[in-house]
């Protein structure tokens, strides 16, 4: 089976008009196979290629596939794709087309054990059970900043990262023999438990606290997501007619165990990855786990490695082969021609009690000047959350809307939701005409105007309640509405006075008395709203704000590298090859993110260097040859 069928092709956008199934003669598409996909060769499309044409052919309905990754934002890849080449309808079941977290939870009814109305802490732990741990340990739970460490933090990080690389710490069930290992077996949790031991002293034992910690969700019924995985390692399968495992170069031990599991149990299994790409080697993420596959689960599982990047430019993947090639053998890959490669100064980032200082708009090279100049199709990376938080507070400076990871920048979700419910009440009291007209109190049809649920919502929470008059009604009415759900500006005059339509109807201008938000929110909505067409949504917003290691699976055509580590980082390297490879795979992964122009940024932060000082001349050089000799 060479070529796609007819039904499939005749779907297909033009972009993949002659497209083909990749290494038929390894792997037929009714084989199992790994996807060996250096950055931008498609190994998404190429699952999704072999997901269509063994649908057409054998009639498989989704709801006997199995199709996942370990990302949430990454989940959907390849549904979407056979959805738009008309494979699938939307209402199909795709109840298996998910995160391995959820895939798992699902086939083991992980979720029944909880009642509809969640008494108490019942559930997957959230911040008020981890609220009620600390209060009754006596200890503080929220750390000052993101980045700095508190007790529980460093608790939770080495728990986290024990049970997911299936360390001997406290309670397992179903994990195969031979998987568990001990807790210093890892340098990495080494290094964990010595941060552990310096927040809560020698005389604390981390087990102790541990079983504390697994004594009191048992005790309330609550759970940590990485019990959705060990559920999963015994009881029901996913459905097994074909699954599609992507991403499969990061996943954790843990993951490993629970999919190999399903590898062994599968009819036809496509697994796609790259050893190179692995950014989760912080979290015990191994390159092992898929060059080691088809040893581990007994079954033949050929590879097939894709050789042609459709997004990478030659400079950039020189850039990123160089960096990688000092601690692992670049891929051989065809890239996909010139692309720019930008070098800007840094400039100074500080912050003070929760304040930045940051580069202005107008010097060249800030976060507002890039996006100014090339386009709001742009990703900012950094190695770390502190560098995010600081280029996150320059965007919010000039009102730059932005998506961002949790707890990294501003929260563009609320200013949105309040921007966009603003500019309704404006729109609905007629600014410039008497109160009466503002108020609808001389005609005004203010049922013509409503603001969603969440806008509602969010609305009230930052009014000044000297405007409303019936707050427990206006909180009922709104607590009862259900997400999505259309509310007219009528309605919401029975529970406010006139006035607020006069402080709340100026659009822009009534940001500044909403109650609840800082100067820095004020300031960013302001300025978004003088750049940006409302209503907005977050999901339609190009410009990110990530870490590097949040960035996997994502492109731009503009991506911004932040250069420097924490001399944390640098020390772990020196005493570490394996954190030194697991470096370098990062930085790949970062290099190779942009399909136009990548920018880096030297100096910022005064972080210390990781890049070598000559990167860019050197790629751009390094391309022109590589031109040369394919020209020839």
């Amino acid at each position: 089976m060479s070529r796609l069928p007819e039904s499939v092709r005749e779907n297909l956008p033009d972009d993949l008009a002659d497209a083909e199934i990749a290494g038929v003669e390894t792997a037929d598409v009714d084989e199992d196979v790994r996807l060996w996909g250096p950055p931008g060769t498609g190994k998404s499309t190429q699952s999704a290629l072999r997901t269509a044409t063994r649908a057409a052919e054998e009639g498989l309905h989704p709801s006997q596939m199995t199709v996942v990754t370990y990302r949430k934002a990454l989940a959907g890849v390849v549904k979407d794709r056979l959805l738009e080449w008309g494979l699938f309808e939307a209402d199909d079941d795709f109840e298996y087309w998910t995160t391995i977290h959820a895939a798992a939870a699902r086939a083991t009814n992980f979720h029944d054990r909880f009642s509809d109305d969640r008494p108490g802490l019942e559930g997957m732990v959230g911040g008020r059970a981890e609220y009620r741990f600390c209060k009754d340990l006596g200890i503080s739970k929220r750390p000052s900043k993101p980045w700095f460490e508190t007790r529980w933090t460093v608790f939770r990080d080495l728990y986290n990262y024990a049970k997911n690389n299936l360390l001997d710490v406290g309670r397992y069930r179903n994990v195969p023999d031979g998987w568990l290992k001990p807790l210093t077996s890892s340098p990495v949790a080494s290094r964990k438990l010595k941060a552990f031991r310096d927040e809560w002293g020698t005389d604390t034992d981390f087990e102790t606290v541990a079983r504390k910690w697994e004594d009191f969700k048992s005790h309330h019924d609550c759970y940590d997501f990485f019990e959705q995985l060990t559920a999963g390692l015994g009881g029901e399968l996913p459905p097994m007619r074909h699954v599609v495992i992507d991403e499969y170069h990061d996943a954790t031990p843990l993951m490993a165990a629970l999919t190999e599991r399903w590898v062994r149990n599968a009819d036809t299994v496509i697994v796609a990855g790259d050893p190179d790409q692995v950014v989760n080697g912080y979290a015990g993420a191994d390159p092992g786990f898929f060059e080691d596959l088809a040893e581990r689960t007994g079954r033949d599982v050929p590879i097939v490695k894709l050789d042609k990047s459709y997004r990478c430019p030659d400079e950039h993947f020189a850039a990123a082969a160089r960096v990688l090639s000092d601690e692992r053998n670049p891929p051989s890959l065809k890239t996909d021609g010139a692309g720019a490669l930008n070098r800007w100064p840094g400039f100074e980032y500080t912050e003070n009690g929760g304040s930045w200082k940051t580069p202005s708009a107008e010097r060249e090279g800030s976060p507002a000047y890039l996006v100014d100049n090339f386009g709001r199709d742009m990703m900012f990376l950094a190695r770390t959350r502190r560098q995010v938080s600081g280029i996150a507070a320059a965007l919010d400076h000039a009102g730059v809307v932005y998506q961002s990871q949790k707890d990294v920048g501003g929260d563009w979700e609320t200013r949105l939701l309040l921007l966009n419910a603003l500019d309704v009440v404006a729109d609905a009291t007629a600014p410039g005409e008497a109160d009466e007209a503002l108020t609808g109190r001389s005609g005004g049809d203010l049922s013509a105007y409503a603001l969603t649920a969440e806008q509602a919502r969010v609305l009230r929470e930052h009014s000044h309640g000297r405007y409303t008059t019936r707050d427990d009604a206006w909180n009922q009415f709104i607590g009862d509405l259900d997400d999505g759900e259309a509310v007219s500006l009528r309605d919401l005059r029975e529970y406010v006075e006139d006035t607020w339509f006069t402080r709340y109807g100026r659009g822009a201008e009534s940001v500044a008395k909403l109650v609840g938000l800082d100067l820095t929110d004020e300031v960013a909505m302001i300025n978004a709203a003088k750049q940006y067409d409302l209503p907005l949504s977050l999901e339609d917003v190009e410009t990110r704000v990530l870490t590097i290691h949040a960035s996997k699976g994502a492109e731009a055509s503009n991506v911004v590298i932040y250069d420097g580590i924490t001399n944390t980082i640098a020390d772990s390297m020196e005493q570490s090859a394996t954190l030194r490879e697991n470096e370098a795979r990062t930085w790949y992964v970062a290099l190779t993110r942009a399909s136009e122009r990548l920018h880096i940024i030297r100096g910022a932060f005064g972080y210390d260097t990781y890049l070598p000082d000559d990167l860019e001349p050197w790629a751009a050089s390094a391309a022109e040859q590589m031109r040369g000799e394919t020209d020839a």
